[in-house]
C-alpha cells in the first residue's frame, strides 16, 4: 500500500476520534446538523486532496464540495476556521497565458478565503450599517495597507505590486473584515470560537501520533498534488520529532494550539461536565507539547497569566499557580519528561542552544540594517552584508521574529502601525470589560480570553516570522475583538436601559 494511502487512512481515523470528542465539548451550543456539516466537509476535502493527484483537480472538486455542503451555513467565520486547517497551505501559480509569467499564486488558504469569506464580505457590504473605517483599528489597518502599497510600488513592478495587493486583500482584509462585521451577538461569536476549538481537538491526536511514531502524515501531500512546498519537513529537537500535522511547521502548530488554549479559557467556563472539560484541556495541551516549540509555550504561559490577572480573585489564583509550580517543579525535574522540558527552556537548557545564539545575532544585525532605512525599510535588506552573514546551512536567511521582519521591509513606520493595531483592539476590549464590571459575567470572561489570546500572539510572533496561517489567525482574532466591542456595547446599553426602566417602576 502506498505511503500516502496509509497516511490518509491514519489521518481519517485520528480525525474521527477528534471529531467524536469535539462533539462532546460543543454539544450544548452547536446543533448536530451544523456539527455534522463541519465534519463531513472537512473529511471530504481531505480525501479529495490526497486522492486528487493534481492541485487543480483538488481545487475544482473541493470547491464543489464546499459550495454544495456549506451553502446554507449561516456563520461563515466558523466554517472558515473549520476548513482553514484541513491540509497544509500548499500553493500553485495560476498561468499567465502568455500575457505574464503568472496571474497569482493560489493556495489552500486563499481558496478557502475566496470560497467562504469573499461571498460573506460582499453580503455584509450591502446590508451592514457598521461600515469599514469606523473604528480606530480600521483606520490603522487602512494606514498599514497604504504603507504596504507604497512599498510595493516603490520596490517592485506594477504587476508584482498588484499581486501583493490581492494577497493583502485575501490574507489580511477578508479575515479581519468578516470576523469584525459578520458576528453580531454572543451565540455567533461562541460558535466561531467553538469552530476553532473543534479544529484544535481534531488536529491534536494527529500531532500526538506524529510525535510518538516519528511519521509526518501530511509529508507526501505536496508531491501528490505536484506542488513545490518549502515547509513540512522533518525537524527534530532533543532526539524527538517535532509534530507538524497540517500546519506546515512545528512553530506554526504550537502557535495554533497556544491560540486554542487561550480561547479554551473561555469555552471551558461553558462546560458543566468536569470530565469533558478536562478532556478538552488534555487534547489542547497534548497538541501544544507535540510541536516542541518554545515560543508558543512562552505565549501560552503569558496568556494564562494575563487571563488570571483579568479574572476574579487574581492574587489568590496567582498564589495558587505559584504553589502548584513550586510543588510540581521538583517532581517534574526528577522525571525524564521534566528533564526534557527543562533542557528546552531558552537560556537555561542545553537543547538547541545554537538557535538562541542565532536569534541574538539576528536581532543585532537586523538593527544595523533597519537603521539604514529606518522609516519605510528596504526591499533589498537580504542583500546587505549583515544579513548575508545570517545565511543558514539551507541557504536561507531565517528571520525568526515577525517584528524584525516588518521593520526590515516596512521600517519603523510600518512596525509602529502594526503594533498599534493590536494595542487598539486590546484597549477597546478592555474598555468594554471595565463597563461590564462583573468578572463572572460570560461577556467579561470572553473579553479576558480575547485579550489573553492577543497577548499569546504578540509574544509568540517574536519567535517566528508571519508565515502561512500565522497572520491569518491574528487578523481573524483582531476582527473578533472588534465584534466583541459591538456585542458588549449592545449588552451594556441594554443593561442600562433595563436598570432605568426598573428605577422608573419603583
Amino acid at each position: 500500500m502506498p505511503e500516502y494511502i496509509r497516511a490518509l487512512l491514519v489521518i481519517l481515523f485520528l480525525a474521527l476520534i477528534g471529531f467524536f470528542f469535539a462533539k462532546k465539548i460543543v454539544q450544548d451550543d452547536i446543533s448536530n446538523s451544523d456539527f455534522n456539516k463541519w465534519k463531513n466537509t472537512w473529511l471530504l476535502v481531505l480525501v479529495v486532496a490526497f486522492l486528487g493527484h493534481d492541485f487543480w483537480i483538488y481545487v475544482l472538486l473541493s470547491s464543489i464540495i464546499i459550495l454544495k455542503l456549506t451553502k446554507s451555513a449561516s456563520n461563515k467565520m466558523a466554517l472558515y476556521f473549520i476548513l482553514l486547517f484541513v491540509i497544509p497551505p500548499v500553493e500553485r501559480a495560476i498561468p499567465g497565458f502568455g500575457l505574464m509569467n503568472y496571474l497569482f499564486s493560489l493556495s489552500h488558504i486563499r481558496l478557502i478565503s475566496l470560497l467562504i469569506l469573499l461571498p460573506a464580505a460582499l453580503a455584509i457590504s450591502h446590508k451592514n450599517k457598521f461600515t469599514f473605517g469606523k473604528t480606530l483599528t480600521d483606520k490603522l489597518l487602512i494606514s498599514y495597507a497604504m504603507v504596504i502599497l507604497f512599498i510595493q510600488l516603490r520596490d517592485r513592478t506594477v504587476t508584482d505590486a498588484l499581486r501583493y495587493v490581492l494577497y493583502s486583500f485575501t490574507d489580511i482584509f477578508l479575515p479581519y473584515y468578516v470576523a469584525s462585521r459578520s458576528i453580531k451577538n454572543l451565540p455567533q461569536i461562541n460558535t466561531t470560537i467553538y469552530a476553532f476549538i473543534t479544529s484544535a481537538i481534531v488536529i491534536a491526536p494527529i500531532a500526538a501520533f506524529e510525535y510518538l511514531k516519528k511519521w509526518l502524515l501530511y509529508n507526501p501531500l505536496p508531491s501528490i498534488l505536484h506542488v513545490t512546498f518549502d515547509y513540512g519537513n522533518y525537524l527534530g529537537r532533543g532526539g524527538d520529532l517535532r509534530a507538524i500535522a497540517s500546519l506546515s511547521h512545528p512553530i506554526v502548530l504550537g502557535y495554533f494550539f497556544a491560540v486554542a488554549l487561550s480561547f479554551y479559557f473561555y469555552i471551558s467556563t461553558r462546560i458543566n461536565n468536569k470530565l469533558i472539560k478536562a478532556m478538552g484541556w488534555s487534547f489542547i495541551m497534548l497538541g501544544l507539547f507535540a510541536a516542541l516549540s518554545r515560543g508558543p509555550w512562552t505565549g501560552a504561559i503569558a496568556s494564562l497569566l494575563t487571563f488570571t490577572l483579568l479574572g476574579s480573585n487574581p492574587f489568590k489564583k496567582m498564589r495558587n499557580l505559584l504553589l502548584i509550580c513550586l510543588v510540581a517543579t521538583p517532581i517534574l525535574l526528577d522525571s525524564t519528561l521534566g528533564n526534557k522540558i527543562y533542557n528546552l527552556i531558552p537560556f537555561v537548557g542545553t537543547t538547541d542552544k545554537e538557535n538562541v545564539d542565532y536569534r541574538e545575532r539576528l536581532f543585532n544585525n537586523s538593527l544595523i540594517v533597519i537603521n539604514h532605512s529606518p522609516f519605510f525599510g528596504s526591499d533589498n535588506w537580504r542583500k546587505t552584508p549583515e544579513m548575508i552573514a545570517m545565511t543558514q546551512g539551507e541557504g536561507i536567511i531565517d528571520v525568526v521574529n515577525s517584528y524584525i521582519a516588518i521593520a526590515l521591509s516596512k521600517g519603523y513606520v510600518g512596525l509602529f502601525i502594526f503594533v498599534s493595531i493590536f494595542l487598539s483592539v486590546i484597549f477597546s476590549v478592555m474598555k468594554k470589560m471595565i463597563k461590564i464590571k462583573e468578572k463572572n459575567d460570560p461577556l467579561y470572561i470572553l473579553g479576558a480570553s480575547l485579550i489573553s489570546t492577543i497577548v499569546a500572539i504578540l509574544i509568540t510572533i517574536t519567535t517566528t516570522s508571519s508565515i502561512n496561517v500565522i497572520p491569518i489567525i491574528y487578523w481573524s482574532v483582531l476582527g473578533l475583538g472588534i465584534s466583541y466591542t459591538r456585542i458588549a456595547n449592545d449588552y451594556i446599553e441594554s443593561k442600562s436601559s433595563n436598570n432605568k426602566a426598573n428605577n422608573n417602576m419603583t
